[in-house]
């Protein structure tokens, strides 16, 4: 089913944060920015690579243009095709709301919800991972953290955390690493998790936890190519939306240091 109203029907949704100066969305740079990340280091990051600006857009807090890239990119596919991409729009939202906040994703969900009904498309409500109570969350949120940081030697963070903000170490692990990024391994692995994640954050401007999440990226196999081309759709995303980064990131520099990490862990 083809879309005809030009702003959809979730837009009274999406647009809740916009403000009346917002740089209107750009359709033309957008699938461009896209294409280069489904084009780079032969397709190595293709399948999140729509998601990855859209989880950019929310950072940015432009959330009200999500469901208008979803729209591009899905405007010549069939259902099947639409259910896959919003799968991979559905799993970016949910694994960057811990770091973007709620207040940005969920207008972009309920404006992506207005998309699929507009096209008369459904997807189950059945979640794809345990609940929060029938598994150990906590476990496997260690487990998760230790796997994307072994290259990123960031373990004073959360043991500094841990010494005085013991309830927000706990959801950290239990609820970010554990449900959220662990639990999402079954239908996305982690590296294009990480991946997502990243891109999310490097257009939030957090620099350096930008580094860290980089880093994690690239000691999962994501590799320096991909993640500059992350960082540089981050720079023209926050560019397009009337701003710019606050600082200059060295990719080449992080995949260095990742790479005398694994040598020096090799040799433990």
């Amino acid at each position: 089913m083809t879309v005809t109203e030009s702003n959809g029907a979730g837009a009274k949704y999406a647009n809740v944060n916009l403000t009346p100066d917002a740089t209107p969305y750009d359709s033309v740079l957008f699938r461009d920015i896209v294409r280069q990340l489904e084009e780079v280091e032969n397709g190595q990051i293709r399948e999140v690579a729509p998601a990855i600006i859209g989880s950019m857009l929310c950072a940015q807090h432009r959330g009200d243009s999500l469901p208008k890239l979803f729209r591009d990119v899905t405007k010549d596919k069939d259902d099947e095709e639409v259910k896959a991409l919003f799968a991979t729009f559905r799993t970016a939202l949910t694994l960057i709301w811990p770091f973007i906040g709620l207040p940005q994703c969920v207008p972009a969900s309920l404006g992506l919800v207005g998309e699929m009904r507009e096209r008369d498309i459904f997807m189950t409500d059945q979640m794809d991972r345990p609940f929060l109570s029938e598994a150990n969350w906590h476990q496997k949120g260690l487990e998760t953290r230790k796997t994307i940081y072994r290259t990123a030697a960031n373990s004073e963070v959360m043991n500094m955390m841990g010494g005085f903000f013991p309830e927000l170490t706990y959801m950290t692990h239990a609820v970010v690493f554990g449900f959220v990024i662990g639990g999402s391994e079954k239908t996305q692995g982690l590296p294009l998790c990480e991946t997502i994640i990243a891109g999310a954050v490097a257009a939030l401007g957090a620099t350096r936890q930008t580094k860290t999440h980089f880093k994690g990226a690239m000691g999962l196999g994501i590799s320096a190519a991909a993640i500059q081309a992350v960082w540089q759709a981050a720079e023209q995303v926050a560019e397009w939306n009337g701003g710019r980064l606050p600082a200059q990131i060295d990719v080449a520099v992080l995949a260095d240091e990742v790479g005398m990490r694994l040598e020096s862990r090799g040799r433990m």
